[in-house]
């Protein structure tokens, strides 16, 4: 085959190849997944006991492994997972009784729940889930909150009645 028709055939495979879309997200190494070892400050679920385990060489020179992250935002969390994607499940907000190693009393920490049962504290670590664990429980209204939301909605649907009566005088 002549040089001239290969390349035409190597442009035409091109044109089947989808392109790169403009607005994938490339992953990026996040800092704050890493968890330096050793660590004294947390203790990590027994999932992370098999982990790969890098080295760093440019910043701190340890050996870390990546592990799952919940963040805070201004108006949601969001969990930033160990392979650097997001979460798109549900997360859960818990109470966990936590006992004080300053004064031996006990104490309630909020604790953040994805769908599928992984456990984070109050600062986005990953946890063993707790024995002891209260549901926050929901807003409900009272009786008279009910009565008034009620009569409310009668009085709008009463305006929207009287202004749809018409009579022949109308036009």
């Amino acid at each position: 085959m002549r040089k001239k028709s290969q390349e035409l055939l190597d442009n035409l495979n091109k044109i089947t190849q989808k392109p790169k879309s403009q607005f994938q997200r490339e992953k990026y190494d996040v800092i704050t997944n890493r968890y330096y070892i050793p660590n004294s400050l947390h203790t990590l679920p027994k999932s992370y006991d098999k982990a790969k385990v890098h080295i760093d060489n440019d910043w701190l020179d340890g050996e870390y492994i990546l592990i799952d992250r919940v963040y805070g935002g201004l108006y949601e969390q969001q969990l930033r997972q160990k392979d650097l994607t997001i979460y798109k499940g549900k997360l859960y907000h818990k109470k966990r009784l936590v006992k004080s190693e300053l004064d031996g009393k006990n104490f309630y920490s909020k604790c953040t729940v994805t769908s599928d049962g992984r456990w984070f504290d109050n600062c986005g670590f990953p946890i063993e889930p707790p024995k002891q664990v209260d549901i926050e429980p929901e807003a409900k209204p009272d009786e008279e909150d009910i009565q008034q939301q009620k009569r409310i909605a009668r009085e709008r649907e009463q305006r929207i009645i009287a202004g749809l009566k018409w009579t022949h005088s109308n036009y």
